[in-house]
């Protein structure tokens, strides 16, 4: 008994140093997960932590402040700060903020003149800055900045200061790349000697002058690090356009194949490929006159020539091609030849409707943006394009009498609520909508009258364009009904039904529109959570499976044995001792 009572006193004490053992082991790895998340944190500081107040006096001249010459005696600094400080005492100026900015920056100019060690010092800094880095770039300062650097504009700003030798050697290839980039992107400096409450905020917390980074308003997107970056103008115009690749999320095409799947997952919008040198000044522009129009138009890239041949057999870099199909084969159109931003824009503008997206909830104003618009009827699952192709040509044919018509496909089964709205409409027929009025896009309360041309009248391109012109110079056609949408343009948009998506395709998105540091973060937490369930879960179900497994192979080795023992016994001297090890697959 007392042998028993000391045997479980064992296995009790084993069981818990057990526990014990498992539970630092937890406690190590929570510890190891908390610390990584930090240094993570810390690696992506944008220093807004350790950013003072901005500068009152944002780089001003204080001689300008106190409007005195540098030549001004201590009794005329005095005379001249008495005189403002009157003029925007905010007792003087109740409710105007401007005027107490004004009198608080008087304040701090007489701070600094009045005092003649500050006023030495003040002047020396004034002779150095006369040596200052000159530029033809924007110079950017805490009273321009919100004005200037809005969000949608993609801005590449330097921080520097005048005395530093890397910033007055990196010169010349900034105002190189900037030449290159004008009328691309926006280009700007701020002097950190003068600014140093944005210039601290705009560099980071582990940057050194020069910082050079890629912003989209006040979204940083991409930053220089010197020590892995190309610092020559064509290693910086490459780094800017790896920056609008990731912000615009650019897809890179490798082979056709990868080509075919980007046209087909994107068959509701107009898809656009630049075939041309990678980082070149090109596609910089591409993508910046492409962003326009973000996200109503998908964007890729390839430097490969045999994809562009895939689509287009006679295609030379840089060119881009503009597919409005449902395949590689529906015709792509191209844009050829280095063309200015501006001019890219216009091309692409001139495009980007050329082709018959879905209706689905959400982007009735985008697809039916002028005041007519036709709508085919088609059959869920099919190709959009493939099926309304007539109604492209119908747009594009009855645009020289000064009509334009957008064009649309619904998909008879999944968009059945809206369909309801118009009676008995069946796949093929085309639905003529108007919005009655001037056709501006207001506050959705429009009226909408419609018509339905019948799949007979609908399918010759010649008929249908004489009958949409009819309808439209006249308000009647032969062979149509007609009618308004009953609760008007608010009461169609609500019918429509989203767009089938995957679980899957809706992962992938909320994913890729989180930042680089998020998405550390997010997989770092799956890794805990996965090694968590195979402690807890994963570890039981292995030691169950390996005892079901042991036990399965010891009766097959045990019958082996004895088959084997059975037929050779003959030959086996008595006694003889088998010795099981303990694993059965090796006896």
């Amino acid at each position: 008994a007392e042998g028993e009572t000391s045997q479980k006193k064992k296995s009790k004490s084993e069981k818990k140093n057990t526990e014990v053992f498992f539970d630092q082991k937890h406690l190590l790895w929570f510890g190891g997960i908390c610390v990584f998340l930090l240094l993570i944190r810390v690696g992506y500081d944008d220093g807004k932590g350790k950013a003072k107040q901005d500068d009152l006096l944002d780089g001003q001249d204080l001689y300008e402040v106190l409007e005195i010459k540098k030549t001004s005696s201590d009794k005329d600094v005095k005379k001249a700060y008495h005189k403002l400080a009157m003029k925007w005492h905010p007792d003087k100026n109740p409710n105007c903020e401007e005027c107490q900015l004004k009198f608080q920056r008087v304040a701090r100019a007489y701070e600094v003149l009045s005092d003649p060690m500050k006023r030495k010092i003040y002047d020396k800094e004034q002779k150095l800055m006369e040596s200052a880095i000159k530029s033809n770039t924007v110079s950017i300062t805490t009273s321009n900045y919100h004005e200037l650097v809005k969000s949608g504009d993609i801005w590449l700003i330097q921080v520097y200061v005048d005395w530093n030798e890397f910033c007055q050697h990196y010169a010349p290839v900034w105002e190189e790349v900037a030449s290159r980039l004008d009328g691309v992107i926006s280009v700007g400096r701020v002097n950190l000697g003068r600014d140093k409450g944005l210039g601290s905020r705009l560099m980071g917390s582990k940057d050194t002058v020069p910082s050079i980074a890629i912003w989209d308003g006040a979204t940083e997107v991409r930053r220089v690090r010197f020590q892995f970056h190309d610092v020559s103008v064509d290693g910086l115009i490459k780094f800017v356009a790896q920056a609008m690749r990731e912000r615009f999320k650019v897809k890179e095409l490798k082979d056709a194949r990868d080509l075919k799947t980007f046209v087909s997952d994107n068959r509701n919008k107009v898809r656009a490929v630049f075939v041309g040198k990678a980082g070149s000044l090109e596609q910089v522009s591409f993508i910046a006159a492409a962003s326009k129009f973000h996200p109503h138009l998908a964007l890729a890239i390839t430097s490969k020539l045999s994809v562009g041949q895939s689509a287009w057999e006679g295609i030379k870099p840089p060119a881009v091609l503009l597919f409005r199909g449902d395949e590689v084969s529906d015709e792509p159109a191209m844009i050829s030849g280095r063309l200015s931003k501006k001019e890219m824009m216009k091309k692409l503008n001139d495009s980007r409707y050329l082709f018959c997206p879905r209706l689905i909830a959400g982007n009735f104003h985008n697809v039916c943006e002028s005041s007519w618009c036709a709508v085919k009827v088609i059959g869920d699952g099919e190709k959009p394009f493939a099926s309304a192709r007539v109604l492209v040509k119908v747009k594009n044919a009855v645009k020289p009498a000064g009509l334009n018509v957008s064009v649309a496909a619904i998909e008879s089964s999944l968009q059945s609520p809206v369909l309801s709205s118009f009676g008995k409409v069946k796949k093929g027929d085309v639905l003529l909508l108007h919005r009655e009025g001037d056709g501006a896009v207001e506050s959705g309360e429009k009226k909408i009258r419609y018509w339905i041309l019948e799949k007979a009248s609908s399918e010759d391109e010649t008929s249908l364009t004489s009958l949409i012109k009819q309808i439209a110079t006249k308000g009647e056609g032969s062979n149509v009904v007609e009618g308004h949408v009953d609760g008007g343009e608010n009461a169609l948009t609500s019918k429509l039904v989203p767009d089938r998506v995957s679980f899957t395709q809706v992962v992938f998105d909320f994913v890729d529109n989180l930042s680089v540091e998020k998405q550390i973060i997010l997989y770092t937490v799956l890794l805990s959570i996965g090694v968590l369930f195979s402690f807890y879960v994963g570890k039981p179900i292995l030691q169950a499976t390996t005892l079901a497994l042991d036990q399965k192979y010891l009766q097959q080795f045990s019958s082996s044995i004895l088959v084997s023992l059975s037929s050779i016994r003959s030959k086996v001297p008595v006694p003889t001792l088998i010795i099981y090890t303990g694993q059965p697959r090796i006896p």
